[in-house]
């Protein structure tokens, strides 16, 4: 996958708790090559994007206007800072060891294999989504965990970022993938991991706006939907969510800090789903819901 040269860097102060919110609104934005976060002293952290050209002003501030909403801070103000010649994406590849996440191990090409494990093969490279954040672990699992119970048929990727979830899903053995992003950007790398993984044919790609597209309706009624995105969007498609899940199906929800798993498992209780786990890893939650009883929910 031809990658181009990351040429600025964007840079955010926020504090601790709204660090990883921060990291998860660059990851997979069109653009960004790399993405980290680190501690820059008590209570602050730095969020730094590596990007490949120069940011459009109104798409940056819609995804930090709806990070700082999520984390209930002031949004932080973006620095942009021009880059040394480097290799930046090696770098950032060379800094990602294997990571070990129930059944699964996502791994770059050239790691060694765990014996027994389901390979998850990622370029650390671009776009968000390489196991690493406390979210994609906690979706990775609940995924493990719904296949071990029932067959996984149908599945639904909201918020692919870099696929690393629809692969997971095809892993596993899931049919047939539908995997949507609003970026297309995520997009093509998503796709790219498909292929890397060998699994193209069961994993289709769609840059979508939000669950309620006409096309992504046409491929349900769906026995598993995975969404790793933020709460106020997760908050905002319940309906449509649940109208897209099959009888007895699995619906994981992720991208929410722990905090605010409860209000949104109320929202998703009143569109007629029942909240069956609940993971808090780091602060933050995934949530793994059913239709109540088996039944489908009210339309």
């Amino acid at each position: 996958m031809p990658e181009p040269a990351a040429t600025l860097r964007l840079v955010l102060d926020v504090p601790e708790a709204a660090a990883e919110l921060f990291a998860e609104a660059l990851g997979g934005w069109e653009g960004a090559a790399a993405v980290a976060a680190f501690e820059a002293g008590p209570d602050a952290w730095r969020v730094e994007a590596l990007l490949t050209r120069a940011p459009d002003g109104g798409a940056l501030a819609a995804r930090l206007a709806l990070a700082a909403a999520a984390a209930g801070i002031v949004e932080p103000t973006p620095r942009l800072e021009p880059l040394p010649a480097a290799d930046w994406l090696a770098r950032n590849r060379e800094s990602f060891r294997p990571l070990a996440i129930g059944p699964f191990q996502v791994r770059r090409p050239e790691h060694r294999a765990r014996p027994g494990a389901r390979a998850v093969l990622i370029e650390a490279a671009t776009a968000f989504g390489t196991g690493e954040h406390a979210t994609t672990k906690g979706c990775l699992l609940a995924l493990a965990g719904a296949a071990r119970r029932r067959r996984v048929g149908r599945v639904l990727d909201v918020g692919t970022g870099s696929g690393i979830l629809a692969v997971a899903a095809a892993r596993l053995g899931a049919a047939g993938i539908l995997a949507i992003d609003i970026d297309p950007e995520a997009v093509r790398v998503a796709r790219f991991h498909a292929r890397l993984n060998g699994v193209e044919a069961r994993v289709r790609l769609l840059t979508a706006d939000g669950a309620g597209r006409a096309a992504v309706a046409a491929g349900g009624p769906y026995d598993l939907i995975l969404a790793n995105i933020l709460a106020r969007p997760l908050m905002a498609m319940a309906r449509d969510l649940a109208r897209l899940l099959a009888p007895r199906g699995t619906l994981v929800l992720s991208g929410l800090l722990a905090h605010q798993a409860g209000p949104l498992a109320a929202r998703y209780r009143a569109a007629g789903l029942a909240l069956e786990r609940r993971l808090v890893i780091d602060g933050w939650a995934t949530l793994v819901l059913r239709s109540r009883d088996g039944r489908p929910v009210r339309r």
